[in-house]
């Protein structure tokens, strides 16, 4: 029986324990389509419409997992049609394995017009400054090299997205005798170590003998077990939390995270220890004096742990704004973590705890203040001018899924986000995703879709808080959810606004003494309407009548779970709200 490379293509995907592939078909990689459809034990195939929803499905799947699902985009078109996914990616710190069609190099195997079209010298030129690392080989041992590497490095501290460009050509060849499979061991990421002993031993000194000693986190959650470790050191110290919660990094309830409500206190602050944070300053001037626009450190002792300084990027500034610490240190976090744990344990048996004990206890009673006066607020604001306030529609929904074992896979904007972060009570690991990382609408939904793929076989509830400016960038993708039944509730969040463009819209008018009654001019969709239900059931999707009054949200959520969870299918809650 022939075997084309394409096949061996499919074997490497196999051997590296890759269960899903996700694409939107283009004849620039039908060789390998063919060989994952003709293969019995191929990796699943999730189509979809549109390559930006491919990306975040793959994004969301990842984040949910720990695991990964390649990604195959169409030559030059289907590369920059997924370009902003990969963009979120890439800021969000996500590994992805992006495999591109391109039209044949060798210009006499074209066929007319398309295959000229669809051709592009350097194709990997349009996201390079996006991804990790690129390449267009043009032969299939090269290609297979590549592909190892590509593995090997998105998975090596920094993580980020490596895009491997496949001529059209080279795929449909028979198999050389030249091209073989590595040992899988080969595409296995280099590890850092941990940080050294002086470092370790010196911070331990530094953070018992600290008046105001504040714990600022980040992106440590990429590592699900540095959570345990670091609740442990923050109660061991006494630290306060800052958790800028680009992941789950520390439970939200603990009475040492002050996050959303940084306690005068802390500008007394006399020792930071940030770990993976990547925009220090907006982290600092959460709580410290900004003066010229950076926040004083002046005899404040900053230490930053993490990776980040590893993967700079020359084109998109989200290393963010520089800030002079005292220290900085690259190594493995988890192992890290683990060891100034066990460093400070042993030092505090000689270690006088009074002051520990009273700074503990401050934070606990500032936490539990700021936790009850924001549920408060959320019953207070209610039904506001006859609509329902986003915060008490953030607090009905938990309230009707708190006592299941939800994973919250999206929350569409930071006026949602940041009311989940101070009413829900977010306790584990895996139960909240995070952000988009890049800031680009439309991933929600293609996140939203990987994660509950992720956990199609499992009990947990996943939960899209859905904005709808965000879902019309992708509605697309209410096939994919529908096609491959993946247990998904979306609750559609329907302000009818792009409101961060609307307030900007506000802010420029007031400013320039202008009426502000014409900010939601291009900015809503208050002329004309989406019925979000019809859309959902239009793709065969299980959807529920839209709900305008606050008192409805728990029995309706309350029926889309049952069905989920019964039914193992999609449901979609519309909730008009202010």
């Amino acid at each position: 029986m022939k075997r084309y490379f394409s096949d061996l293509i499919v074997d490497f995907l196999e051997q590296q324990n890759i269960e899903y592939v996700t694409f939107n078909p283009g004849a620039s990689f039908r060789g390998i389509h063919d060989s994952l459809v003709y293969r019995e034990d191929s990796p699943d195939i999730l189509m979809a419409c549109h390559e930006e929803i491919a990306v975040a499905i793959a994004h969301g799947y990842y984040k949910a997992s720990n695991n990964h699902m390649a990604v195959f985009l169409h030559a030059n078109v289907g590369l920059l049609h997924g370009s902003m996914a990969i963009f979120n990616a890439w800021c969000d710190r996500v590994p992805l394995l992006l495999i591109g069609g391109n039209g044949p190099i060798d210009a006499a195997k074209r066929r007319p017009w398309i295959d000229w079209i669809h051709t592009s010298q350097n194709i990997e030129s349009v996201v390079k400054d996006f991804v990790k690392w690129c390449d267009q080989p043009t032969s299939q041992k090269a290609t297979i090299e590549s592909l190892y590497r590509a593995v090997k490095l998105m998975n090596t501290e920094m993580q980020a997205p490596c895009y491997i460009a496949v001529d059209f050509d080279v795929q449909e060849q028979e198999l050389e005798s030249t091209a073989k499979l590595l040992p899988m061991t080969a595409a296995a990421p280099s590890r850092l170590p941990a940080a050294d002993s002086r470092f370790i031993a010196d911070l331990t000194e530094k953070l018992l003998s600290a008046r105001m000693p504040v714990l600022i986190l980040d992106f440590s959650g990429r590592e699900p077990a540095t959570v345990a470790p670091l609740i442990s050191l923050a109660e061991r110290v006494g630290m306060a939390v800052i958790d800028r919660g680009n992941r789950f990094n520390f439970p939200n309830t603990h009475p040492l995270n002050v996050s959303h409500a940084p306690p005068e206190a802390l500008k007394e602050a006399d020792l930071i220890l940030a770990i993976e944070v990547q925009d220090l300053a907006g982290a600092l001037g959460a709580f410290l004096p900004v003066i010229d626009g950076m926040p004083a450190t002046e005899g404040v002792t900053l230490i930053t742990l993490g990776t980040n300084d590893t993967l700079p990027s020359k084109w998109a500034a989200d290393y963010q704004q520089f800030v002079p610490v005292t220290q900085s240190v690259i190594a493995d976090t988890l192992t890290s973590i683990e060891a100034l744990d066990a460093s400070v344990a042993e030092a505090m048996e000689s270690c006088p705890s009074t002051e520990r004990l009273a700074r503990i206890h401050r934070l606990g009673e500032h936490h539990h203040r700021a936790r009850t006066a924001w549920s408060t607020e959320a019953q207070q604001l209610g039904m506001e001018g006859g609509e329902i306030h986003v915060a008490a529609a953030v607090s009905e929904i938990f309230q009707a899924v708190k006592n299941r074992e939800w994973v919250l896979t999206n929350t569409g904007s930071l006026t949602i986000d940041g009311w989940v972060k101070k009413i829900w009570d977010m306790e584990r690991p895996g139960s909240y995703l995070g952000l988009n990382g890049g800031g680009g609408l439309g991933y929600g939904l293609g996140a939203s879709i990987g994660a509950a793929i992720a956990h199609r076989h499992d009990e947990r509830l996943c939960i899209d808080l859905q904005a709808d400016g965000d879902f019309l960038y992708t509605p697309s993708a209410l096939w994919t959810l529908s096609s491959y039944d993946a247990p998904l509730l979306i609750v559609m969040m329907n302000n009818r606004l792009y409101l961060n463009s609307t307030q900007h819209a506000e802010r420029i008018a007031k400013a320039r003494e202008r009426t502000e009654d014409l900010s939601h001019v291009a900015t809503s969709f208050y002329e004309a309407p989406v019925d979000f239900v019809t859309i959902a059931e239009g793709f065969g999707i299980k959807s529920y009548p839209r709900i305008e009054n606050l008192d409805e949200i728990g029995t309706v959520i309350g029926e889309a779970v049952n069905y989920i969870t019964s039914q193992r299918k999609p449901a979609l809650v519309e909730i008009r709200m202010k």
